[in-house]
C-alpha cells in the first residue's frame, strides 16, 4: 500500500505537468494547421488605393510558386495588390450575368467605366480571361460599368471596337492584341485621350510605357528558350513542329523566335503554322504535318486544350499513337485528363500556367495610374514549366475546359461550364 500510495502521490504532482504538456501540443497543431492558424501572405504595404499583400495561397495557385512573382518593385506590388484582390468577396451571380452578357451595370453607382477590348474572344481561354476581367472590376466600388466586345477575328472590326470604347469614354482598355503592330494607332489615339491601355499574356507590339501603359505576362523569349531546354533533353534529334494562334500574333512570335535558335543542331523545325487557336484548325494543321512528316518527335505550343483536342484528334485520324514531346502554355485540366486517360509513356507534356489571372494585373495597373502611380513599362513574371508526368494538370472538380490556375471560384467554373 506504501508503494502504491507513493507512486499515486507522484502521478498527482505530474498531472499538472501533462495537462500543461498536451495544451502545447494543440496549441501547436492548430498553428501549424488548424482553424485557428492565420493564412501566410506576401508583401506588405499599399499605396493609390491598393494593398501590396495576397495570400500565400493564392500565388501558388495561380503562379505555381509564391515566389514566381515580377523583379521590379513595382511591377511586384502591382502583381501582389490584383491577384490579392482576388482574395475579395463578390456577387458571383452578377458575374454569370456580366459575362453572358458580355458587360454589365455593377450596380455600385460608381463612375468609372473599364472595357475590355478582344479581337478574338471565341475560346475557353479568352472566355476565363473575360471572367478574371470581371470579376477583378467588381472588386472596385468605383467602378460602375463593365464593357466587353470581341472582333470575331476581323482585324478591321477590332480597330473600330477600339475607337468605339475611346468614344465612350471608358477610363481604361485592356486587351489582347491579336494583330500586333496594327493595333498600334487605336492604342496611341486611346493614350493621347487619356485612357490607360494595358494589355496581357504578354500582348506585346511596340513601345510600351509610350504608345501604351503596359505590358503583363511571362517573358515570351524565355519561354521558347525553356521550351529548346526540354525538346534539347527529351528530343535530342529529329523532327518537330512550332504551331501558333493568328499570324503575327505577339504570343507566338515571341516564344518561336527564341526556340529555333536554341535547339540543339540535330533537332529539325520542319513546319511553323498558325491555328488560330481553334481546335477543328489544329486538327487540320496537325493533320497535314503529319502527312508530310509521319516520324515528328515533337511539338512546340500555346494552347494546351486545342492540341488535347484537334491534335489527339488528328493522331487517331492518322491511326497513330499520340508519341510526342509537347512544350505549352496553357494548365487546360482537358489536357492533363487526356494523357490520363491514355496512359501512354511516350507522350510528354510541359506546360506552364494559362496566365489569366495577368489580365487582372493588367486591369490594375490601369486603375492606379489613373491614381498617380508610374507603372513600369513591362510587369514580367518568371518560367517555371512543370512536368505533366510530375505535377499533373487534370485537378479533380475541375471542367476539362479550365485552368486550374485560374483565379475564378470552382462553383462559378461549374455554371460557366456545366
Amino acid at each position: 500500500m506504501q508503494g502504491r500510495r507513493g507512486h499515486a502521490s507522484r502521478w498527482v504532482r505530474a498531472a499538472p505537468l501533462l495537462v500543461l504538456l498536451a495544451i502545447t501540443l494543440v496549441l501547436v497543431a492548430a498553428g501549424q494547421g488548424g482553424s485557428t492558424a492565420k493564412p501566410q501572405k506576401v508583401g506588405a504595404g499599399g499605396a493609390f488605393g491598393e494593398k501590396y499583400q495576397a495570400k500565400t495561397k493564392t500565388l501558388k495557385k495561380a503562379l505555381f510558386n509564391a515566389k514566381l512573382l515580377p523583379g521590379n518593385k513595382m511591377a511586384r506590388n502591382i502583381a501582389l495588390a490584383s491577384l490579392g484582390r482576388s482574395e475579395k468577396k463578390v456577387n458571383l451571380n452578377l458575374a454569370l450575368k456580366c459575362w453572358k452578357n458580355n458587360g454589365c451595370s455593377t450596380g455600385t453607382g460608381g463612375k468609372l467605366k473599364v472595357a475590355y477590348v478582344e479581337g478574338f474572344g471565341e475560346n475557353v481561354f479568352r472566355q476565363m480571361s473575360k471572367m478574371e476581367f470581371i470579376l477583378q472590376a467588381l472588386t472596385y466600388k468605383s467602378i460602375g460599368k463593365i464593357i466587353y466586345t470581341s472582333a470575331h477575328s476581323n482585324p478591321q472590326q477590332a480597330l473600330t471596337d477600339f475607337r468605339a470604347a475611346i468614344s465612350q469614354k471608358v477610363d481604361v482598355i485592356v486587351t489582347y492584341p491579336d494583330f500586333g503592330d496594327a493595333m498600334l494607332p487605336v492604342f496611341r489615339e486611346a493614350t493621347r485621350a487619356g485612357i490607360p491601355v494595358a494589355t496581357y499574356a504578354w500582348g506585346y507590339v511596340s513601345n510600351p510605357g509610350k504608345d501604351y501603359l503596359t505590358v503583363v505576362g511571362e517573358d515570351t523569349c524565355r519561354l521558347g528558350k525553356a521550351y529548346a531546354k526540354v525538346m534539347n533533353k527529351y528530343v535530342k534529334s529529329g523532327k518537330i513542329a512550332f504551331l501558333g494562334g493568328f499570324p503575327g500574333n505577339p504570343l507566338s512570335l515571341g516564344w518561336q523566335k527564341c526556340e529555333k535558335p536554341a535547339l540543339n543542331p540535330k533537332i529539325d523545325v520542319v513546319a511553323t503554322e498558325a491555328t488560330n487557336w481553334d481546335p477543328s484548325k489544329v486538327q487540320e494543321v496537325v493533320a497535314g504535318i503529319l502527312a508530310r512528316h509521319p516520324d515528328i518527335k515533337g511539338w512546340s505550343y500555346e494552347y494546351g486544350l486545342g492540341m488535347a483536342q484537334g491534335g489527339l484528334a488528328a493522331y487517331r485520324a492518322a491511326g497513330k499513337p499520340f508519341n510526342a514531346v509537347l512544350t505549352l502554355r496553357t494548365d487546360d485540366v482537358g489536357m492533363g485528363c487526356t494523357y490520363d486517360r491514355l496512359k501512354n509513356k511516350n507522350l510528354r507534356i510541359f506546360y506552364y500556367t494559362s496566365g489569366n489571372a495577368q489580365i487582372r494585373v493588367a486591369l490594375t495597373a490601369a486603375l492606379m495610374k489613373l491614381k498617380g502611380a508610374k507603372i513600369p513599362p513591362q510587369i514580367v513574371f518568371p518560367i517555371q514549366l512543370q512536368d505533366q508526368s510530375k505535377r499533373d494538370q487534370c485537378a479533380k472538380g475541375y471542367p476539362e475546359e479550365a485552368s486550374a490556375t485560374s483565379l475564378i471560384p470552382l462553383s462559378l467554373l461549374h455554371k460557366m461550364y456545366p
